[in-house]
């Protein structure tokens, strides 16, 4: 590589070529950080994160000679911009710190809502200045972010020490790129959508609650309700959880309870109470039944019209949280049909609710009186 090209002449002729040359920058910067640090580690112990900046853009236009990179191109922006630094326009440098003896740290924001727009590339520079003597390294961006946290808002947690298949991105089965070129509802989305399903991985109930939809600013009671609104609430949750018609039902309706507070800021403080209370089922389309139904069904049947109709014609809330909850293959072409399989096989797999062929009773408009 020609030393005396400039890094634009060098994009222009070959991408590839270009984020090699920026790769070799930022090792130079991390070898030159390292070498200052064991001269002279008092300058960097007790720096703070905007001293290090400053340090970082002046170490920076030292090591440019050696590259095809130049010193006017570089800019300390920081402030609430991301990256703190900006060379060429096109390159970027976040600067991290931490003044204990580690590699880990709180990052920024998952949004990237004040990313410069021509930035193509990103590399983390982080500062472990708690070691003997303060210590450095330089990383692409993406490949030291391990996990998701919150603070007021979700950010990167950052692991210089990371593996490649580690990074959160691998984690959600995608790439930094396509993730952080998303709309801000998509990231949120993707990312709730990534936790839910590693909590049922672990067999753990848990949901994200710092990535709720909510809007109301009280939390409210769940039999206070309306009735218009209590069911309204049901119709969705015999649709979004399945499991409550499994053998055991009882994490169904933990999910349950936690959807409703993440998402409506509703308290149900006896959730198998409203789907299973008030006896067994008797009568089936006017007839006696031999052998009683549980309570469910009833319930069940009773809004299978609103739950087909909502799965006709789904709002974007319900889209949303089918792709959020639904843990089994279906076709969003088909959802009413895609619900009505798994309801079945649900019930087949459910001892106490086997002998009932729901699919049946509901595609033929059954009625439980």
């Amino acid at each position: 590589m020609n030393r005396d090209e400039n890094i634009i002449a060098i994009h222009n002729r070959s991408i590839d070529e270009a984020n090699k040359a920026f790769a070799d920058f930022m090792r130079k910067t991390e070898d030159c950080f390292n070498e200052k640090s064991k001269r002279n580690p008092v300058l960097y112990k007790n720096c703070s994160p905007s001293e290090l900046e400053r340090i970082t853009e002046r170490i920076l236009k030292e090591v440019c000679p050696s590259t095809p990179f130049r010193e006017s191109d570089i800019c300390l922006v920081a402030g609430h911009t991301f990256p703190d630094i900006v060379t060429s326009n096109m390159y970027g440098v976040e600067v991290k710190s931490t003044n204990k003896d580690k590699w880990t740290s709180t990052g920024s924001s998952i949004v990237e809502s004040t990313r410069s727009e021509d930035i193509e590339r990103i590399y983390m520079l982080f500062g472990s200045l708690g070691s003997t003597p303060p210590a450095f390294k330089c990383r692409p961006y993406q490949e030291c972010l391990k996990d998701i946290a919150v603070t007021h808002s979700p950010r990167y947690l950052i692991d210089m020490t990371l593996t490649e298949k580690d990074n959160i991105f691998n984690k959600m089965a995608t790439d930094y790129d396509t993730f952080r070129l998303m709309a801000e509802n998509e990231k949120i989305s993707r990312v709730r959508r990534y936790y839910i399903q590693k909590a049922k991985k672990e067999n753990k109930v848990e949901m994200p609650w710092w990535m709720g939809e909510t809007a109301n600013v009280n939390i409210s009671i769940f039999s206070d309700l309306p009735t218009s609104v209590k069911e309204e609430l049901k119709t969705r949750t015999y649709i979004l959880f399945p499991s409550i018609f499994s053998r055991n039902s009882s994490i169904g309706y933990k999910e349950i309870a936690l959807w409703l507070c993440n998402h409506y800021s509703v308290v149900c403080h006896n959730m198998r109470d409203s789907f299973t209370a008030g006896g067994k089922m008797t009568m089936l389309n006017g007839k006696r039944l031999n052998t009683p139904y549980p309570q469910i069904v009833r319930r069940l049947l009773e809004n299978q019209e609103r739950i087909k109709a909502l799965l006709k014609h789904p709002d974007k809330d319900l889209l949303m949280d089918i792709r959020d909850y639904w843990d089994f293959p279906y076709d969003e072409k088909y959802l009413y049909l895609s619900w009505l399989n798994i309801i079945e096989n649900t019930f087949l797999s459910n001892p106490e609710l086997m002998m009932i062929d729901i699919k049946e009773l509901i595609e033929s408009g059954a009625v439980p009186y």
